[in-house]
């Protein structure tokens, strides 16, 4: 059974008429005659009663028909489902995240998993500074960002997805007084001056840094602000002040530096780092990114 045998039978049991069927597949009426006689004589049984004057299905013959045009829409189906994977899987996705190791870490083994799953889409990643990511996301140049919560919770038209979450804690210079103490609150740092890391232009009292400190009963007397990462972490190392800071691994790993967990259920206790993009970007590319995203952070909780 070939497909030119299927698709003669098919037009001739729609048609019940050679000369059209011959017509509609632009093949020569003999031919369309000699398909369907090899067709029958390999089934076994007859497809058509025919005379001189009229051509009918026979029983047979209409169970056929109707099973295979049942089939050839399942395959049509098939096959356009399938081109539509394959046109999704062609695509280009631009990615912007913050320079911390945390972030670049789970971001780097997010895409990698994706990308040996969608060998046909090509993905750019690019580390930038906060400001920088969220003015290329709002002029086109980044299709999503990985980004910290309180960065972009003042935007508008956007919808984000939580990956991972990190902890708030104190940071301490080791030539603080307290550094070496075994318990140390926040309430205890009160009297100090602060520093704070200020990448986006998010309001004091909208920082987590004020927040966690009210909580703790006292407003922060801040001295400095800095907008770049690496200013703020020279500032801490230098002794400027104390401050606030979500677990990062270039924290941590400062020997000259102490970053100390605060357990209390404060507000803006954990940040939530989010895959943004705007609204407005649907593509299936793109789509199907975030759905692989979601499933992604549900099993690489960190």
């Amino acid at each position: 059974m070939t497909d030119l045998q299927i698709r003669c039978f098919l037009d001739v049991a729609k048609t019940l008429n050679f000369s059209s069927s011959a017509r509609n597949l632009f093949i020569s009426q003999s031919n369309i005659s000699r398909q369907i006689s090899m067709l029958e004589e390999e089934l076994g049984f007859m497809l058509f009663n025919r005379t001189t004057k009229t051509v009918k299905l026979t029983a047979a013959g209409e169970i056929m028909s109707e099973k295979l045009n049942e089939m050839t829409l399942q395959w049509e189906e098939t096959l356009l489902e399938a081109q539509r994977t394959v046109n999704k899987s062609e695509g280009r996705i631009s990615i912007g995240c913050t320079p911390h190791i945390k972030t670049n870490s789970f971001l780097s083994q997010m895409l990698s998993d994706y990308r040996s799953k969608n060998k046909g889409v090509q993905i750019i990643k690019e580390r930038n500074t906060q400001k920088k990511l969220i003015e290329g996301l709002l002029n086109g140049y980044y299709d999503a960002i990985l980004i910290a919560n309180h960065d972009v919770c003042r935007l508008k038209n956007v919808e984000a997805l939580s990956l991972f979450e990190s902890q708030v804690g104190i940071v301490l210079h080791k030539n603080f007084p307290c550094f070496g103490d075994e318990e140390i609150s926040l309430s205890d740092l009160s009297g100090y001056d602060f520093i704070r890391y200020k990448p986006t232009d998010i309001p004091l009292e909208e920082d987590f840094l004020y927040q966690v400190c009210v909580y703790f009963g006292f407003e922060p007397r801040v001295k400095a602000e800095f907008e770049d990462f690496e200013e703020f972490l020279f500032a801490i190392e230098s002794g400027e002040g104390v401050s606030l800071i979500y677990e990062e691994a270039e924290i941590m790993a400062n020997e000259n530096l102490r970053f100390i967990p605060i357990h209390e259920d404060c507000p803006a206790k954990f940040l939530p780092m989010k895959l943004t993009r705007k609204k407005t970007s649907k593509s299936d590319v793109l789509n199907d990114f975030f759905k692989f995203a979601a499933h992604y952070a549900i099993h690489h909780a960190i």
